[in-house]
């Protein structure tokens, strides 16, 4: 199922849950609809792409390694 908690740019290293509620994170898509703004798990949009090699900032580089990962697979 294509939502936030399983999309690359969903970050974890940038979450809140206000008043005991659901996990809420930072989204890192800097073309996305909701980019900048804490989205919750269960969150849709056009622009999600799987995390299948990592969070686009994974420790413990903040994700260069997994970055160059994805730009290299998308070159083919």
């Amino acid at each position: 199922m294509k939502v936030c908690n399983n999309c690359r740019f969903w970050s974890e290293m940038c979450a809140q849950a206000l008043d005991g509620g659901p996990i809420e994170a930072m989204c890192l898509c800097v073309n996305g609809p909701r980019h900048g703004q804490f989205t919750r798990a269960t969150g849709t949009c056009e622009r999600w792409a799987s995390n299948h090699l990592g969070q686009w900032d994974d420790p413990p580089d903040y994700g260069e390694t997994v970055r160059a990962e994805y730009a290299a697979e998308e070159k083919g």
